[in-house]
Formats: C-alpha cells, sequence, structure tokens
C-alpha cells in the first residue's frame, strides 16, 4: 500500500497519515500541493515506521523534509519515555548562531573586494572543513575548560541564556565523557570549528532594511559523530537488531544504556552550542579588521536534537515529553510555558533557517499555530538531490553555476549588491543552491497554517565553506 496515497488533505498545506499498521498515532505533514507531489514514498515509509517506535505519541513531518536514515529528515517524533537515536542522527546538536552588524549597512558591503577580505579574514581565525586543522588565530582550549563545555555549554563560556535556545542540558554527575576514547579525542583539536558538508559562515543582508547578519552553521564535530556511532551500534545490540540496521535503534529512558545515551548526547548538544559561540570571537574579530564595525549574537538555535520539554495537549493541559527534532527547529510562540522568565516570553523565540548558498536564509517566530506541528518549523529549504548524484547531475552545468554565484544580483536595501564572495576556487556542487527545495516556497507553508511567520528574509553576500 502507497503510504503517501493514503494521506488525508485536512487543511491548505496540512495533510495526516492516518494510524496504520505499526503506527502508534496518526501522523501529520504540512506540504504545499506542489511539495506534497514531489515527495518520495520511501520517506511516509520511514514516517510510518518513526511513528511505530515504543513510546512514541506524535509524529510530523516540516516542508522541507525528504528520506533520511532511521527517520526522515525533516521530521518530529515525540515519546514519553523512550528516546530514538536518528531523532538527533549523527551530527547532534547540529544548528545555527546569527549575529547582528549594528554598525553595518548594504552600503558598506556592496563592494566585492571588501568581501573577500573579510572572507579571508575569516579563515584566519576559524577552521572550516574536515579534520582538526587549526588556523594560527584561531583560539586554544585547556582539556579543563573543554570538559566544562562538555557539561555546561554556553554557559562555561558565560553567554546570557537569553541568546540561547538553552544554555546547556544537564549531565549525570556520574557520567564518564571520556568513555569513547574515539570521541573524545576530538574534543579539543575541533573546539571551534565549522566541519564539512552543509556547514558555513556567510554574511548576509537583510532584503528589506539593508542591515547585515552573520550566520554561524555547525555542529558537535568529530565528538557529537563518534558518540552518535557509538551508541547506535550498543542500541542495535541491546534491541537485537543487525549492525546494518542499527539507525532503527531506541532506547527507554529508565534504562542504564539509556541514561548513559541521554548523558553523552546532551554533552555533544553542549560542545555544539559553545563551538558556535566560540566562532562568533572570530567573525568578530575578522568585523573590526576588515569593516571596523562590531556584531552582537542575536540568538542561537539547534535542528539536530531530542529535547524534554513541556508538551501542550489539545485540551490545554501540559505534561512532560521527548521531542525529537531530526532536521526541524524548535517553535515556541509568545506565552509558551517553556520560555516563562525568558526575554522571549512575550514574542516567542526567532526561529533561525538557513536556506541555501544562492537562495539565502530566514528568521521566523512562531504563531499559535505551531501547536498543530508540536511547536516546530523547518530547519532549511530541505535537499532535492544527495550529495554524490549533485555532482554527477551537476558536473556539465558547473561552470554556468560558478558564473551564477559570481554575477547574481539584488537590490537588498535598495542598493544593489552583486555576487555572492566564496572561499573555495569552485561552487560546490553538492551545495549548490540547485540542490535545495525553494525556501519561500517552504516557508509559504508555515504561514498558510499560521504555524510560523517570517521576520526577516536575508539573502547571502559571502559564503564560507567547510569543504570535506
Amino acid at each position: 500500500m502507497s503510504l503517501k496515497y493514503h494521506a488525508e488533505k485536512v487543511g491548505p498545506s496540512h495533510y495526516v497519515l492516518p494510524r496504520t499498521g505499526s503506527m502508534r498515532t496518526d501522523a501529520h505533514a504540512f506540504f504545499s500541493e506542489a511539495l506534497f507531489d514531489a515527495t518520495e514514498e520511501s520517506m511516509w515509509q520511514q514516517l510510518a515506521a518513526g511513528a511505530s517506535y515504543e513510546g512514541v505519541i506524535g509524529a510530523y513531518l516540516m516542508p522541507d523534509a525528504h528520506s533520511g536514515y532511521g527517520v526522515p529528515v525533516g521530521c518530529v517524533i515525540v515519546t514519553e519515555d523512550t528516546i530514538i537515536q536518528a531523532g538527533s542522527g549523527y551530527d547532534i546538536s547540529c544548528g545555527v548562531l546569527y549575529m547582528r552588524v549594528p554598525g553595518l549597512k548594504a552600503e558598506a558591503v556592496a563592494d566585492w573586494e571588501a568581501r573577500a577580505r573579510w572572507v579571508q579574514a575569516v579563515e584566519e581565525r576559524v577552521a572550516t572543513g574536515v579534520g582538526s586543522h587549526r588556523p594560527r588565530k584561531m583560539p586554544r582550549f585547556s582539556h579543563r575548560k573543554a570538559n566544562d563545555i562538555l557539561r555546561f555549554g554556553a554557559k562555561a563560556l558565560g553567554v546570557h541564556g537569553d541568546l540561547c535556545e538553552r544554555q546547556y542540558i544537564p549531565v549525570d554527575d556520574s557520567a564518564d565523557l571520556e568513555a569513547i576514547e574515539r570521541a573524545y579525542a576530538k574534543v579539543v583539536p575541533q573546539l571551534g570549528s565549522v566541519g564539512g558538508g552543509n556547514h558555513f559562515i556567510e554574511m548576509q543582508v537583510e532584503r528589506d532594511t539593508g542591515e547585515v547578519w552573520v550566520m554561524i552553521h555547525c555542529g558537535s564535530r568529530g565528538y557529537g559523530w563518534q558518540t552518535a556511532n557509538h551508541f547506535f551500534y550498543e542500541g542495535a545490540e541491546l534491541r537485537g537488531l543487525p549492525k546494518n540496521r542499527r539507525e532503527d535503534s531506541w532506547l527507554r529512558v529508565d534504562e542504564e544504556l539509556g541514561r548513559r545515551y541521554w548523558a553523552h548526547h546532551n554533552s555533544a548538544a553542549n560542545y555544539a552550542v559553545a563551538n558556535r559561540h566560540i566562532i562568533v570571537s572570530g567573525v568578530q574579530e575578522s568585523l573590526q579588521d576588515v569593516f571596523r564595525v562590531s556584531g552582537e549574537v542575536y540568538y542561537e538555535i539547534s535542528h539536530n536534537l531530542v529535547q524534554e520539554e513541556t508538551l501542550v495537549l489539545p485540551d490545554g493541559s501540559t505534561k512532560r515529553g521527548f521531542v525529537h527534532r531530526k532536521g526541524a527547529t524548535r517553535a515556541l510562540p509568545a506565552g509558551h510555558p517553556d520560555l516563562a522568565g525568558t526575554a522571549w516570553e512575550k514574542t516567542g523565540h526567532p526561529c533561525l533557517i538557513p536556506g541555501s548558498m544562492y537562495a539565502g536564509a530566514a528568521i521566523l517566530f512562531a504563531e499559535p499555530g505551531a501547536a498543530a506541528s508540536a511547536f516546530s518549523v523547518n530547519h532549511g529549504s530541505g535537499r532535492l538531490l544527495g550529495r554524490g548524484q549533485a555532482k554527477r547531475q551537476l558536473e556539465a552545468s558547473h561552470d554556468a553555476i560558478d558564473r551564477e554565484m559570481r554575477e547574481v544580483q539584488r537590490v537588498l536595501g535598495g542598493v544593489p549588491i552583486r555576487g555572492i564572495v566564496g572561499n573555495t576556487e569552485r561552487t560546490p556542487l553538492d551545495e549548490c543552491g540547485h540542490v535545495y527545495k525553494d525556501l519561500d516556497e517552504v516557508l509559504a507553508v508555515l504561514e498558510s497554517e499560521r504555524i510560523a511567520r517570517v521576520a526577516h528574509r536575508l539573502y547571502p553576500v559571502a559564503n564560507l565553506k567547510g569543504t570535506d
């Protein structure tokens, strides 16, 4: 049976896959008709599998969703007392930090050479790409400080809680965070680095105001990957799964392995949050060197994470549960109980959404309709092509894609700005704009269902990619 065509349309951009087979709950999906038509049957099969885990009480697809491993990328799974490891995946707490640059406007960054100097200045201070290379001007950390970061995240750096989705997630005092040797070996060498894949640092200009922002997108690096990989194997052994199905494993929060995983997962999340805030210092120095201005952190948030949250039920009552956002972003609106006492209590917190290195990004704020999506939105625009597929399919168009990046012209804040400066000789084909869905079409789904509103639409003018 095709699960995709078993889904029923119940709203302008809202579909429901009724509980069927081993599913423990109905699953909700948010797509325009065009996005729905383009979805793969394999993604719906993964959604049904995600809704079938022990302890699941909610399952959701965001408009950028596509097939992943274990569960789709762009899904949200809510449980009462179990943890689904694929719900945060290998890059635990991958996420985004936004900086505003109040003293800088579109006019000042219209010059290509000025942006190129800034890109070079950042490269001198922040490592990009795989491995543990550290530029000369990049800060060093002791093992003692790194251990503090694993347990207390951004709090260990003195970052105020209102600038983060959370400063840190508590880690059990008894947890031995050095136990996974391959993971712990990555902690100090990679702290403060961007990594490879789709991770980046990007200067952007707000479409309407011409304000300049900087987006930092990265995760928990090798520490998070090795941590996740270790527990996928242990979880598979515990659940009696073959190694080639290890990503289907899950854990009870009250069993010994579940407690160990939760502690290590949280330490990887704390590492990722601190990592993004450490990168800020290199970006700041580069802004000062080239433009003689300073930026300020606006907000930081994850989009690959399991968090224990207050669940607001349809009747208005609340309970605690575990929200797994795999390629999805938390979106708490004004008045949500978990925002009580924060700077965002009356507005909801910002949702930071990268799109692509060509099409830009957005900042959203949740609306009351976010209750229908488990208080979650997309984490980007969503991939159309896998990495290998993109390299094969787009190779013949590489010259045209390079020209597109150099010659694109947009009027931002009333100022014409030509081209997007990069740190790579050629545009990475697996990260160019052609491999992603249309960000504005994805965002329109959220607005049509009153899940979130777009507060800022931003476009890239300079990009540093972490090449593989």
